[in-house]
């Protein structure tokens, strides 16, 4: 009983194992996968349109559904910037704020989500 109760368990993490090599490229695309992880399931459970995934080098890193940028542009102006532009060809949305423009990157994560990288709102 023993030995298979063994057997079961290094095939177990074997195939986890070899799972986790061959879906490393989608699986760590973004570094530590865990603060995307948590950001999709408060989404999912909370319903929020919006999430804030990190802050990385000054860059704070934003989550929506995919392509609805949306809540995001509304989150915005909401702390007094106004949109004025969206690039598709470069991934960009562009906001004014009296004499100050901030233009934030967005790229998409998975099929699902799109990560905004931008400034504290």
């Amino acid at each position: 009983m023993q030995k298979l109760l063994l057997m079961i368990s290094i095939c177990l993490l074997l195939f986890i194992g070899v799972f986790l090599f061959i879906k490393k490229d989608a699986i760590f695309q973004e570094g530590n996968p865990t603060p995307y992880a948590i950001s999709a399931s408060k989404m999912m459970v909370q319903e929020k349109k919006v999430v804030k995934v990190k802050e990385d080098e000054g860059t704070v890193i934003y989550m929506v559904k995919q392509g609805d940028m949306e809540p995001y542009i509304k989150e915005m102006e909401n702390h007094g910037w106004t949109y004025t532009d969206r690039d598709i060809l470069s991934n960009r949305l562009e906001f004014k704020k009296e004499n100050k423009i901030l233009s934030c990157g967005y790229k998409y994560y998975t099929r699902y989500y799109t990560l905004i990288y931008g400034e504290e709102m």
